[in-house]
């Protein structure tokens, strides 16, 4: 039955071109919405799949508004909930792949390795040996404070909620240091201003952060910038640094429900 539904994809980082060639071989007909179309406009059913990357763009998400029915399947990753409820009004059915957990799980690992690679490109010195301190202590937190330790690196925590604390302590980190300057590397996933200029201010001048919190992020950038602090925000590492293990991920669980 499958074979005859066509899928729009919309954007066109790395991960959606693998994910609409993992569709094309299990049978699928995918457009490329951003492309020339591979098929005729006749042979397009009048249920509509649209698939959208991990936390679409504005001018994506507005343009496929007016193609929402109720025979409209969209499926995205980190949806707006303004979408949803258009849905919701239409509806049509979605699927936010971004809230499975399997999906949530396994992509913490293409983004903390992601977030590894870009404090090696933005710093002078090895991670080993390195003092780092993670903010936040979720799904991409814990796996990036393992990984970190993997390297040898002296992991600190900083984090409010007081499982997480007892999850960090057991896993073997220290409750981090309130002395921001200890640290040669700060990441930061909460999407919370948390890196304040107080905070930048005791920080040393070759540390290097790394926020990979959602917009708009967790550090005051424009400040970092005026101190000469190199502050990096880090969006859709997965689709950089894994692009195809990133599709794959997310292929196997959506064609469960496609």
């Amino acid at each position: 039955m499958h074979q005859l539904q066509v899928i729009y994809s919309y954007g066109n980082d790395k991960r959606q071109r693998y994910l609409s060639n993992m569709l094309k071989k299990h049978g699928f007909t995918v457009i490329d919405v951003h492309g020339e179309p591979d098929v005729d406009e006749k042979s397009v059913t009048q249920d509509e799949i649209l698939l959208l990357p991990v936390a679409a763009h504005e001018e994506i998400l507005n343009g496929i508004i007016p193609f929402i029915h109720s025979k409209t399947y969209i499926i995205g990753g980190m949806l707006p909930s303004y979408l949803t409820d258009i849905c919701n009004s239409e509806n049509a059915r979605f699927l936010d792949y971004m809230k499975i957990p399997e999906v949530a799980i396994k992509n913490a690992i293409a983004t903390a390795e992601g977030t590894i690679c870009e404090a090696i490109k933005a710093g002078s010195i090895n991670i080993q040996g390195s003092r780092c301190l993670i903010i936040g202590y979720g799904r991409c937190g814990s796996v990036l404070a393992d990984k970190l330790n993997n390297l040898k690196a002296y992991v600190d925590v900083l984090t409010l909620e007081s499982k997480d604390i007892a999850k960090a302590f057991a896993n073997g980190y220290n409750k981090a240091s309130y002395d921001f300057g200890r640290y040669d590397f700060i990441f930061n996933t909460a999407p919370a201003l948390v890196i304040t200029p107080e905070r930048i201010n005791t920080v040393k001048s070759n540390c290097i952060i790394i926020d990979i919190a959602s917009k708009p992020g967790g550090t005051d950038f424009e400040y970092c910038k005026s101190r000469g602090i190199t502050a990096k925000h880090c969006l859709g590492l997965p689709a950089i640094y894994s692009p195809e293990t990133s599709a794959k991920i997310i292929f196997d669980e959506i064609i469960k429900y496609i």
